[in-house]
């Protein structure tokens, strides 16, 4: 049992000591579809979230993720989204959503495709869609404030159009 407590408390320190070394988060956003979709139809916004460091880890409820969609056309669905194992919306009044990587740990160079589910609701466009990567402390639920050591905030914003037919 001692040996078995050992190993843990070793691999625990293992990453734990790569999650606190330099870290980088990308947000990327893209319309499926070209961003065109019809009145009453659905497409979904393609988030990547990447960690861009080549040595650490993203810990867990490090990340969250917002989009806003442009309500005067458009909303996020309250369902359909697919979303990566561990993550989990932490928020949806449909103009935008919040996300957390949850339990998802990221490792380094990695990246995870989060796709929004979005409802023409009236035909117009083109209009923004905006993604904006924020992060936390890294405690459950990942709502807290929180920061990336050495993250460069120029890659932590990204948008997209969408545009709404007949």
């Amino acid at each position: 049992m001692r040996i078995f407590k050992s190993t843990l408390v070793g691999i625990f320190l293992l990453f734990a000591g790569k999650e606190t070394s330099a870290q980088n988060a990308m947000i990327n956003i893209l319309t499926q579809n070209a961003g065109i979709v019809k009145k009453g139809d659905k497409l979904f916004a393609e988030v990547s979230i990447t960690n861009t460091n080549s040595k650490g880890f993203i810990g867990t409820y490090k990340l969250k993720v917002k989009i806003s969609v442009p309500k005067q056309i458009v909303s996020i669905d309250s369902i359909d989204h697919i979303l990566p194992t561990g993550w989990r919306i932490l928020s949806n009044n449909g103009s935008f959503i919040k996300l957390s990587n949850g339990m998802d740990m990221i490792a380094a160079t990695d990246n995870r495709n989060l796709f929004i589910s979005i409802v023409g609701n009236e035909v117009g466009g083109l209009y923004t869609i905006s993604g904006q990567l924020l992060f936390s402390n890294g405690t459950a639920p990942g709502v807290e404030p929180g920061s990336l050591k050495n993250d460069l905030p120029g890659d932590n914003h990204s948008t997209t159009t969408c545009k709404v037919i007949k």
